[in-house]
């Protein structure tokens, strides 16, 4: 008996060997498999992080040109840094494919090993070189003397060279898809081939289990059934015992189960009862602070939103009169001359004038985008400004104060410029008066929402005046060592002496669109920043100015 069990388990034990060979071979081919294809997914990845980069470079580039063609200086040096990081970030990337090293895609960095393969070396050498006279071209853009966003020729070679390092990254990154491709071709066939190796294993399994176990399974199997007969006489007086027990143990359990009922019942009753009072106070809480927070929300919103307005109905205007149907009656033009379409070029005189007439058109609509490059720009920066509201206005809930070294002459400035397209609109003359001041330390978000609020308040004060007489006057100096003023005059309609006390009350107001929360969260905003909000008027048609006063904290020194 020992010797026929010795002898089934050599073949049992080679078989199963042979499995667990199988087995290991085919998870390491997959291992190494899909190691290839995930490099070769992280290069595709990288590349396609490259082409994400170069469209940026492009347009941190023509960005930074319109800040210098424009004189706007915080964004020519913003959109160069960015330029700068951006071009570092391609040039390590590239470096990384062909050489190896780390290389970003996302916020994600990863080590790459650098390709072996020729074409796709080939192809990331023209990379390289169209990247270098792309930045050339990028330096000699913001280098040059030309500030011109019309015409001018180095934006034209800057935007061809950034085009064809455009295209020549899409080409690398299909190079990639496909080397993808193979692997996962090869990985596939690996899968498909080790199940066959598997099922003949399992075949030549079954034929030795069934010749030299079943069999001899079969002829034992009568001896215990006869077991088996006198095993079950024995279970089914067991069983009989059981089902007794079983039944006394279900009256018990019944019992504590009806016991249990109630009491959970009563438990979920009183459970409800104390969610429906916690969730009534926890509304009515959210219901008034989301009040507060609306009050002086929308208001400070309302304003920005005429300047959005503006800018939107301009770009709308300006998409309306873009010349696309020109372009396509050329389209129709060559396609019903596809069939004899070089003597049509060559011998037609409309033909003849097709490609200057396209040079034009398409200076024409390049012109045309930068333009709307520029409107979607300004919306980009008052949606940015009603965010920066709305943050406000959040840490008004929290009652957290964000100190900052602020200059009181640029934050008045930047709030010129929020404005800037209403002032326009009413035909507002804007006069200022900035005496020399050093940075102070000031929550300057605050601040801000204060002038706001002055600036819109007096240009509808002026509207009444006729075109020309409106006039606006800001005012910044510091008349005590330890005090500075923020000072907005208007010549408009002026405030009748018993409303000099009413102004600043919640809800009062005196135009017939006002909400009356402006001036009110302004006085609440001056006395959280230490200072005060005072009006004077010499009476109704003779203006108003609104002084702010705050404490003059220089810069180093925090609140108090």
């Amino acid at each position: 008996m020992v010797n026929q069990t010795r002898r089934l388990l050599w073949p049992i034990a080679g078989m199963v060997t042979l499995g667990i060979v199988l087995q290991v071979f085919s998870l390491l081919a997959v291992v190494e498999i899909d190691a290839i294809a995930d490099r070769s997914r992280q290069y595709v990845a990288v590349a396609a992080d490259q082409r994400t980069t170069a469209e940026q470079f492009e347009s941190a580039t023509s960005l930074a040109l319109v800040g210098l063609a424009t004189a706007d200086w915080e964004l020519l040096v913003r959109q160069r840094t960015t330029a700068q990081a951006l071009a570092g970030r391609f040039v390590a990337a590239n470096t990384a494919m062909l050489q190896g090293g780390q290389a970003r895609t996302g916020d994600v960095v990863v080590t790459l090993r650098g390709i072996e393969e020729p074409e796709v070396r080939e192809a990331l050498s023209s990379v390289w070189a169209l990247w270098e006279e792309t930045h050339a071209a990028h330096v000699r853009l913001l280098r040059s003397d030309n500030h011109s966003l019309k015409n001018n020729p180095d934006v034209e070679r800057f935007r061809a060279a950034a085009s064809r390092l455009t295209w020549a990254l899409g080409d690398v990154s299909v190079l990639l898809q496909r080397r993808v491709q193979v692997e996962s071709s090869r990985l596939t066939a690996v899968h498909r081939l080790t199940p066959i190796g598997l099922f003949l294993l399992m075949l030549g399994s079954a034929a030795f289990v069934i010749w030299r176990i079943l069999l001899p399974f079969a002829a034992s199997t009568e001896e215990l059934a006869r077991s088996e007969a006198a095993l079950r006489l024995a279970r089914d007086e067991l069983e009989q015992r059981v089902a007794e027990r079983t039944r006394e143990l279900a009256q018990a359990n019944e019992a504590l189960r009806h016991a249990h009922d109630g009491l959970e019942v009563r438990v979920k009753e009183r459970t409800q009862e104390l969610r429906d009072a916690q969730r009534r106070a926890v509304e009515l809480a959210r219901q008034a602070g989301m009040a507060e927070l609306a009050t002086n929300v929308l208001h400070n919103v309302g304003n920005v939103l005429n300047s959005i307005n503006t800018s939107a109905s301009i770009l709308d205007e300006r998409l309306r009169t873009l010349r696309v149907q020109p372009l396509i009656k050329v389209a129709e033009l060559l396609e019903s001359h596809r069939a004899d379409l070089a003597v049509f070029m060559t011998e037609d005189e409309r033909g003849r004038r097709l490609p200057d007439y396209l040079v034009k058109l398409g200076q024409h609509l390049s012109s045309t985008r930068d333009e709307l490059l520029e409107m979607t720009a300004a919306l980009h920066r008052h949606v940015e400004h009603i965010r920066m509201i709305v943050e406000l206005q959040q840490n008004y809930a929290m009652s957290s104060n964000i100190v900052e070294v602020t200059s009181l002459q640029e934050l008045v400035e930047d709030a010129l410029r929020i404005n800037a397209a209403a002032l326009g609109r009413h035909g507002v003359t804007v006069e200022r008066h900035f005496a020399p001041l050093p940075h102070v330390m000031v929550d300057k978000h605050k601040l801000l929402q204060i002038v706001l609020n002055l600036i819109s308040n007096a240009k509808y004060a002026v509207n009444d005046n006729p075109e020309g007489e409106r006039r606006l006057t800001l005012r910044v100096e510091r008349p005590t060592e330890d005090r500075v003023h923020v000072q907005v005059r208007d010549n408009g309609m002026g405030i009748a002496p018993e409303l000099l006390t009413k102004i600043f009350q919640h809800g009062f107001t005196t135009r017939k669109d006002g909400h009356g929360f402006g001036l009110h969260s302004c006085a609440i905003a001056a006395r959280a920043l230490g200072g005060s909000l005072v009006a004077h008027s010499d009476g109704p048609k003779k203006g108003a100015t609104f002084t702010l006063e705050l404490p003059y904290r220089p810069e180093g020194q925090g609140s108090a």
